[in-house]
């Protein structure tokens, strides 16, 4: 090539490149003005409304996402850009919404921010941030005695019960694992919540056909509170009577007599353990694409990443302050108290249901005397 055809070929090369940045640069200010430049044109009320965060959240999450995380910018659509769609999604729990506010962007190409923004929240790190059962004594210590200021029940460190989550029908192999009893397809999704409905522990990977006891007797959790208990350190999870009664997690009396201490014990226990039902009830209300109303149209290990990434959010939420939505109109943050199915147990295969009733009449004794 002579030196003016190689000139000639070289100037026009950079054209195209400025070209292409020029046609860039329409692009992402043609997205931003879609998107309303939320966190310029938006009040911080409003922006709570639309994204379910503050705009200091926003930024902090957009933060440990770059830092952390393989969630990156596209020549086209940045980060920050990605998470807002994500976080439209999470919060009305339909495309149209984010289509709406951005025209710019397929349907196809708002599922593949959602998908990996919510990749993004469930790495690793961001999990291990946010949701973390308290592995340190004084954390515990923390916990026990919030509970106890608050709602006077001793040694609790944990609220714990399963929500149905619903999802579209899975294939026809698996279907019988998510078909739940309240006759739909469904994630029995179990958590444990503190005091103040912060999320401590959130287990996603069993179907709507799966009973409470037995994601409870498969967990991670269970094998550690044991573990303290063996070590002398008399604390224990509030369950419902779907759960077995033992040392570490405290159930109900069945049908206690009037005005005993069975009873009194019983009012304190669903006074305390209403915190579980309100964790649950903030999480649907706040991200609406888990409301009871809504179904998560993936396969079930990506319902599971959605609800994991919400579980997130929730707590971002919640170090951040942000107030409950306001625009849930009839919706209450409180999910409906429901009658779980009973757990039998085999009593004589171990005394830790004969040893879990002691405790429970010493606490039922205590919390008597005290009335």
């Amino acid at each position: 090539m002579s030196g003016k055809a190689y000139l000639a070929w070289n100037m026009l090369a950079l054209a195209s490149r400025e070209d292409e940045r020029r046609e860039q640069g329409r692009f992402q200010a043609s997205v931003r003005k879609c998107l309303g430049h939320p966190l310029e044109n938006l009040s911080d009320n409003n922006f709570i409304k639309e994204y379910r965060l503050s705009k200091e959240a926003f930024e902090y999450l957009c933060g440990l996402l770059r830092a952390h995380t393989d969630l990156k910018s596209s020549q086209r659509v940045s980060l920050d850009t990605k998470v807002l769609c994500a976080l439209l999604f999470y919060a009305h729990g339909s495309y149209q919404r984010i289509t709406g506010k951005a025209h710019h962007f397929s349907q196809e190409a708002m599922s593949v921010f959602i998908h990996q923004v919510t990749q993004a929240l469930n790495h690793p790190i961001i999990l291990k941030k946010f949701i973390k059962f308290p592995t340190r004594r004084e954390e515990r210590d923390t916990i026990k005695q919030s509970f106890f200021n608050k709602y006077g029940f001793p040694g609790v460190i944990g609220c714990i019960d399963g929500s149905h989550f619903k999802i579209f029908t899975p294939n026809k192999e698996e279907e019988h694992l998510y078909f739940c009893r309240k006759h739909y397809h469904s994630l029995n999704v179990q958590m444990i919540c503190d005091h103040n409905c912060n999320i401590l522990s959130v287990n996603a990977k069993f179907g709507g056909a799966t009973h409470d006891a037995f994601i409870w007797e498969n967990s991670n959790i269970n094998d550690y509170i044991q573990s303290l208990h063996r070590q002398n350190e008399i604390v224990w999870l509030l369950g419902d009577s779907g759960y077995p009664q033992r040392p570490w997690l405290m159930t109900p009396y069945l049908d206690p007599p009037p005005n005993s201490m069975k009873e009194v014990y019983n009012v304190a226990h669903i006074s305390t353990r209403v915190v579980i039902e309100n964790t649950f009830g903030r999480l649907k209300n706040r991200w609406r694409c888990l409301h009871r109303d809504r179904t998560l149209h993936y396969q079930p290990e990506k319902c599971a990443q959605i609800i994991l990434a919400c579980c997130v959010l929730h707590n971002i939420a919640l170090k951040y302050n942000i107030p409950d939505p306001e625009d849930n109109i009839g919706v209450g943050t409180q999910e409906p108290f429901e009658q779980d199915e009973l757990v039998f147990v085999n009593e004589s295969t171990s005394n830790v249901l004969l040893r879990g009733r002691t405790i429970r009449d010493q606490v039922a004794r205590r919390l008597s005397q005290r009335r």
